[in-house]
């Protein structure tokens, strides 16, 4: 640089003295020494000391209007995804940010915060955060489970200018549509109606249904075990009917008892046990028993014992008042933990939230009051909050009272997939437990392409396929912890031995609002105010270039033209 600014002296001298001989009222005499002066300024701009103890970094997300408030002359840097003014050092990460500029004990955060690989950067600096505003889906429940046939419930936020959220299946159809309440929040339902690794996608959209986000929700539904299950009524009835139909589509397998008159009985016996009396062994290999009110009336001591006994080993037990409680029977039931109190007339009720639907629906309750002991779990309230059915542990099995009398309206109603979640969620809470399963690894809940994903509870000899079936060998520490780096969205699988293991991985555009809002939320806890009396580092920073070039053209452009004359 010494060399070139020696050559722009030389020039300079010599046309200085080129132009003596037509006098200092030459205007070339007064515009040459500028225009030297501005291309030094140009190529060796001067330096002035500014504090550099902290270091802004533009991280995506951040707008126009929050770098232009930023001080001109203040250290600044920017991550990928970030737009940024010309005056700002790119670079890949915030450690490499930090090794450009060694002298920053602090850091100013503007955006959406700092990623996952960029937080452990961070260290003990002090850390300041302007963040952006939210936009798109910024929070999503969802279960990453389900049984086959049961309802799905699917609820979140969406930041303005959110309008309105719909639910598409796999195939791409749209299932449901909800408009945001006054704070954002929406909920949707739809039904698990294929076994397998499966996704759903939810769109957002504004006033002008124009697309501002979307998101995918990965759910693994399971077809689960067939069940053994043994109904007892006292006499027959429209509910029942319904409920046996569905259980037998359903795959359940099922022995129906119901009386007619003294003496004669309606039989619908499974292939598991013929026999009417609930002995033992019959409950041993039965995963779940429903019983009617007027049916309880019926047993004996004997067969109460046997049952029971079953509960604490394992069996679940529905107890179902069918109308008006006998009084043995409400003593019976209140030894078992369910206290009840009768009513004049059986209640009428909705159930349009519990089970999301959009369209009034009434139903009938027993006329019997369920007590909301402290140790009752919730199991279906109506929409005004009163107690339907509800559970309790009993040994290694559950017993639950159940009162709602004309559920099976939901399939007269054509909600036929609700009836199903319905009573599939039901006798999921409360059939015999199945055995533990294998322990599970410990896998990333939300996980995008191109960024890091940790991998936990490794055996010695996992691997990961990806979705067009590729292995990616993984290196395992000694923890059994292990990083991998998705070059592709979809679902991939982890193999440990013989099980195997799914996990789903968005595309780099997908779900961009909960993206965002993890990386928000995870920058705010690493706020740190700085340390009271730290003296500001003083570092030099060159100016600009750009005036300096400008104003050498111009003095050079008026050279021309004079010389053009």
């Amino acid at each position: 640089m010494s060399a070139v600014l020696l050559l722009i002296v030389a020039a300079t001298v010599s046309g200085l003295w080129r132009a003596r001989r037509k006098g200092w009222r030459d205007p070339a005499f007064w515009l040459q020494p500028f225009a030297a002066l501005f291309l030094a300024m140009t190529l060796s701009p001067p330096s002035i000391p500014i504090d550099g103890s902290t270091l802004t970094v533009l991280t995506p997300g951040a707008s126009p209007e929050q770098w232009r408030a930023l001080p001109w002359f203040a250290p600044l840097a920017t991550l990928p995804g970030a737009d940024a003014p010309l005056r700002a050092d790119t670079a890949p990460d915030l450690a490499t940010a930090l090794r450009q500029h060694p002298q920053a004990t602090a850091l100013r955060i503007v955006g959406n915060g700092l990623p996952p690989r960029d937080q452990a950067a961070v260290g003990e600096r002090a850390l300041r955060f302007d963040a952006s505003a939210q936009s798109g889906i910024v929070a999503l429940e969802a279960p990453s489970t389900a049984k086959l046939g049961t309802q799905i419930v699917i609820s979140g936020r969406v930041a303005k200018p959110g309008l309105r959220v719909a639910l598409h299946d796999p195939s791409g159809a749209q299932v449901d549509v909800a408009t945001l309440d006054g704070e954002g929040g929406f909920r949707l339902s739809t039904i698990a109606r294929a076994a397998g690794a499966v996704q759903f996608q939810l769109r957002a959209f504004d006033a002008a249904d124009a697309l501002i986000d979307k998101a995918a929700v990965p759910l693994i539904v399971t077809a689960g075990e067939r069940l053994s299950v043994r109904y007892r009524a006292g006499t027959p009835d429209a509910d029942a009917k319904y409920w046996r139909r569905w259980a037998q589509d359903a795959g359940l397998m099922v022995a129906y008892r119901a009386g007619l008159s003294e003496g004669v009985q309606l039989s619908a016996d499974g292939p598991t046990d013929p026999s009417d009396a609930l002995t033992p062994d019959v409950l041993a290999a039965s995963d779940l028993v429903v019983i009617d009110d007027r049916a309880w009336l019926q047993f004996g001591a004997d067969e109460k014992a046997a049952l029971l006994a079953a509960v604490e080993r394992g069996l679940g037990l529905i107890l179902k008042a069918s109308g008006p409680l006998d009084a043995a029977v409400a003593a019976d039931w209140a030894t078992l933990g369910f206290a009840t109190t009768p009513l004049d007339a059986p209640a009428s009720l909705t159930l349009d939230h519990r089970l999301a639907m959009r369209e009034r629906a009434d139903f009938t309750a027993a006329p019997v009051v369920i007590s909301d002991a402290a140790n009752l779990t919730p199991l279906l309230r109506a929409d005004d909050g009163a107690l339907l059915a509800a559970w309790h542990g009993q040994g290694a099995g559950r017993i639950a009272i159940w009162r709602l009398l004309d559920s099976y309206r939901l399939v007269l109603a054509g909600e036929a997939a609700r009836y199903a979640a319905l009573w599939g969620d039901t006798l999921a809470q409360l059939s015999r437990p199945l055995p533990a399963p294998s322990a599970r690894p410990q896998l990333p809940s939300e996980a995008w392409m191109d960024e890091r994903a940790t991998l936990c509870g490794l055996g010695a000899a996992a691997s990961l396929l990806s979705p067009d079936g590729q292995t990616q060998p993984l290196s395992i520490r000694a923890d059994g912890c292990a990083a991998a780096w998705p070059g592709e969205s979809g679902w991939y699988r982890l193999q440990t031995g013989a099980d195997t293991w799914p996990m789903f991985v968005r595309a780099a555009d997908d779900a961009r609002g909960l993206r965002a809002n993890r990386d928000r939320v995870a920058t705010g806890r690493l706020r740190r105010e700085p340390e009271m009396g730290a003296a500001p580092v003083k570092i030099e920073v060159p100016l600009p270039r750009w005036p300096w070039f400008f104003a050498w053209l111009i003095v050079v452009s008026l050279l021309w033209w004079r010389e053009r004359r």
